[in-house]
């Protein structure tokens, strides 16, 4: 079975639900093509396992991505989730600048330095929008880079800008990660206030136990011994396993309309010294490829292409 799983849970005494991801094979694929710093794997990772855990519940067929810009070690970092089970994700680094020691241990601002990070939700258009020409709504939030960890900022983001307490926990560890999400959410319009008393309390002790947790069991343990382990007092339900992929969405016409982007000067003079146009993917590492023939239709896109 694929270690790339994701799965909802739910608390039978209060409104309060769950996410437990694990990803594997798909940071296999992130890490294959780039020489990752082993210090910066794990960011990638918390990154991937995170846009796992939001896209899981959006109502909507498009993508969820974490994106930052940082003026650290880290320059830019992505990780995306289409259709709720396709990831993607790439970091670029400064070698010149090296991340000290204590980076690996320090915090998101360790690791992007002034930086920023939003999460952007990018539904697709639907029937209607797509006949008009129109595209459909992006929404954006901004994580704020602080001292903590990812997790610490993301449970942060969760309190300020939709007001749901949120426990957000990651473990990275020989090329795998585990992520865990724990949400509170609104109680019923109808209910009594010992109700809302007793789902206070629910949540403390939930958040109490949760906090026990070690790296190391949530790193190694199967999704059912964790919960076990955790809420054997706290009835829950878990949901079947929903699995995850790498999926790049690069293509050649998108390579196209890069080159089309850049001066024509500039491929002119890379066919005339190099005889052809190369362009490599940076997450998959697809490779496309232009010789005088097909530059020229990139130009001239009305001429028929002869095969």
């Amino acid at each position: 079975m694929s270690e790339d799983l994701i799965h909802r849970f739910s608390f039978v005494e209060a409104p309060i639900r769950g996410q437990w991801v694990r990803l594997e094979a798909v940071l296999g694929e992130l890490f294959r093509r780039q020489p990752y710093p082993e210090r910066l794997r794990g960011l990638l990772a918390e990154m991937a396992a995170a846009v796992s855990l939001m896209a899981d519940n959006v109502k909507f067929h498009g993508a969820v991505s974490l994106q930052a810009r940082g003026s650290g070690p880290v320059t830019t970092a992505l990780a995306e989730c289409r259709d709720q089970h396709l990831l993607r994700g790439l970091l670029r680094w400064d070698e010149d600048h090296a991340a000290p020691p204590e980076a690996a241990a320090g915090g998101l601002r360790a690791l992007l330095g002034s930086g920023q990070m939003a999460i952007t939700l990018m539904p697709e258009p639907t029937a209607a929008q797509r006949r008009r020409g129109a595209e459909a709504t992006t929404y954006q939030g901004v994580v704020a880079v602080d001292e903590g960890s990812l997790a610490e900022n993301l449970e942060e983001y969760f309190a300020n800008s939709e007001q749901l307490p949120t426990r957000v926990f990651f473990s990275y560890a020989a090329g795998r990660v585990t992520g865990l999400l724990l949400q509170r959410l609104p109680a019923a319009d109808a209910a009594s206030d010992v109700e809302l008393d007793q789902h206070d309390e629910s949540w403390r002790a939930i958040d109490l136990l949760a906090s026990t947790l070690s790296p190391a069991e949530l790193a190694t343990l199967p999704v059912q011994d964790l919960l076990r382990r955790l809420f054997h007092e706290h009835p829950l339900t878990l949901q079947p396993a929903r699995p995850l992929a790498f999926s790049c969405t690069c293509s050649r016409e998108r390579a196209e309309r890069m080159l089309q982007a850049l001066p024509k000067q500039e491929i002119i003079e890379l066919l005339e010294t190099q005889g052809m146009v190369d362009v490599t993917c940076e997450i998959c590492g697809a490779r496309y490829e232009y010789d005088q023939v097909d530059t020229h239709l990139i130009y001239e896109p009305g001429e028929p292409r002869i095969h």
